[in-house]
């Protein structure tokens, strides 16, 4: 889904179907910088429903420039706490500007103990003189559960990985030469240097299988291990046989570098000045996100040109899709339910679109941009980059466009007509938790199926005709089966004197809905097109 509106009253209009559904959560709220970056309206922290008419950008002069961007995510953050799943994650982009009170208010509302950590990402170079070079920002990562969040993070790497092991396997049957299989295997990975990331480096061989030439048997301070290593094994540091010795010695004692020698794990070089190294195997990597990440940000501005056109400048500092990528893939699996409170040029749902087309598979996500005073650019940038994402990259993918409506209440759903009551149910009704309700359009009753491929129906002829009697039930459940669909249906109507059966459920409006509310008043999500 991509929803066009305020974040916090969308995603108190997802509670009734996404509470506690939420895998893995990317915002990148505004930084405070001052400046054009962050509006605030004093009537809407007051009210999340209120016109806000009010709305100022910040400026660094404002002496309440701290407490309002704090009284801006407040609200936000514990929505969005809501929404997560028990073992869900929340990865928050920021620069130091707001780091501090940010972490403050997370370990808050999160509980400093589901702090996971912080990530420093490095995404420019810069040579200006200065006192203080910044060439990085912050990924803040917490759990809504640290105890049902797995010990150790699968990232899209160990994915590739084991493709990339089972080529190898596929060229050792084909190909028994060892130089000839090496010239192949490089040949492999020079073809997919671009999504391969690190994995690019392994590509060396020997009896054993791909593996790189690593620098690591230096002790990292002074204080290691003084000896010499030469071809035949440990030898006195005064050898003439042995190799350059690190600057502050050899991190592993004579014995273990012995059996490292022995096992073939060590690689010398071609000249006794230069220092050994050690083999690091394919099959024994082990991906992991990391506290200090490298990717250029200018990424994401090239994508955008991409996509839009090389003149395109519509959207300042969008993130690059290999961070998101990295984040997602790391902290949720293959058929994650993602949510982006703050989806600014939809950098969230390209990545995971790209996630899905390189793994096979099923992650899930939902978008909620408001847009910038009169640019609304949910549908004009959002949803237009996703739409030319699929095409250019040929994807086998779609979403959903929305955005919010009128404000409901008893009243207001009785006075419904048909299609949008119908929407309404799509987005209510209980068995669409955590999977939503698929719409089904052009049949007489049926207006919908959960995941488990049951019917939702409804009978709307206006809040006194509606009731539902055996024929409504009847044809319902016989529309439900002309469609593949499964029973119980749950037909939705004012009334019904006839008792519930294994073939069908009787729902009552507007009851039905607003226990599903939660509140008599929420907003509506009208679905513009898909």
């Amino acid at each position: 889904m991509v929803i066009e509106g305020d974040n916090l009253q969308v995603m108190l209009s997802l509670r009734s179907q996404y509470s506690d559904s939420f895998d893995v959560v990317y915002i990148d709220p505004p930084y405070n910088r001052g400046g054009n970056d962050f509006r605030y309206s004093d009537a809407r922290f007051h009210d999340p429903d209120a016109d806000p008419d009010d709305a100022e950008y910040v400026s660094n002069e404002d002496g309440e420039k701290h407490t309002k961007w704090l009284n801006y995510m407040a609200p936000r953050l514990v929505a969005i706490w809501n929404l997560m799943a028990d073992s869900g994650v929340i990865f928050i982009s920021i620069n130091d500007i707001e780091l501090g009170r940010l972490m403050m208010l997370a370990d808050e509302i999160f509980d400093e103990t589901n702090r996971i950590g912080v990530i420093a990402w490095r995404g420019s170079s810069d040579n200006n003189p200065s006192r203080i070079v910044i060439e990085h920002e912050y990924v803040v990562c917490y759990a809504k559960n640290i105890k049902k969040v797995p010990q150790r993070w699968r990232t899209p790497e160990d994915e590739v990985k084991e493709a990339l092991l089972e080529q190898y396997n596929e060229l050792s049957k084909e190909t028994p030469d060892l130089a000839a299989r090496a010239t192949r295997w490089r040949a492999l990975l020079r073809a997919n240097e671009e999504s391969l990331g690190r994995l690019k480096a392994y590509n060396l061989l020997d009896e054993k299988g791909p593996y790189q030439s690593a620098r690591r048997v230096h002790n990292p301070k002074p204080g290691g291990y003084r000896y010499g290593v030469s071809k035949r094994g440990v030898v006195k540091a005064t050898a003439k046989t042995a190799y350059a010795m690190p600057l502050n010695g050899y991190r592993f004692p004579p014995a273990t570098m012995q059996r490292h020698i022995d096992e073939g794990r060590i690689v010398f070089p071609d000249k006794l000045t230069q220092i050994v190294q050690m083999k690091d195997y394919l099959v024994e990597y082990k991906g992991s996100l990391r506290s200090v990440i490298d990717i250029d940000a200018r990424a994401g501005a090239y994508r955008l040109k991409a996509l839009f056109g090389s003149d395109f400048e519509g959207f300042r500092f969008p993130k690059p899709m290999e961070l998101i990528e990295l984040l997602v893939g790391a902290a949720g699996g293959k058929d994650a339910l993602v949510l982006d409170a703050f989806a600014g040029s939809g950098t969230t749902g390209d990545a995971i679109l790209q996630l899905n087309k390189k793994d096979g598979g099923n992650r899930r996500f939902a978008l909620i941009e408001e847009g910038n005073g009169e640019d609304k650019y949910a549908q004009t940038l959002v949803a237009e980059r996703l739409k030319r994402a699929i095409e250019m990259d040929s994807l086998n993918t779609g979403f959903t466009f929305m955005r919010t409506g009128a404000q409901l209440d008893r009243k207001a759903i009785l006075n419904l007509e048909r299609e949008k009551i119908a929407a309404v149910i799509c987005q209510t009704d209980r068995s669409g938790a955590r999977s939503g309700i698929r719409a089904v359009t052009g049949s007489k009753f049926i207006i919908g199926s959960n995941q488990r491929g049951e019917a939702i129906a409804l009978h709307w002829l206006g809040p006194v005709d509606s009731e539902v009697n055996v024929d409504v039930i009847n044809a319902a459940i016989a529309e439900a089966k002309e469609l593949g669909l499964k029973t119980p249906v749950r037909i939705y109507g004012t009334t019904c004197r006839r008792s519930e059966t294994k073939s069908f459920v009787f729902c009552q409006i507007p009851d039905e809905i607003l226990a599903q509310l939660h509140l008599e008043e929420e907003e509506l999500l009208e679905v513009v097109e898909a």
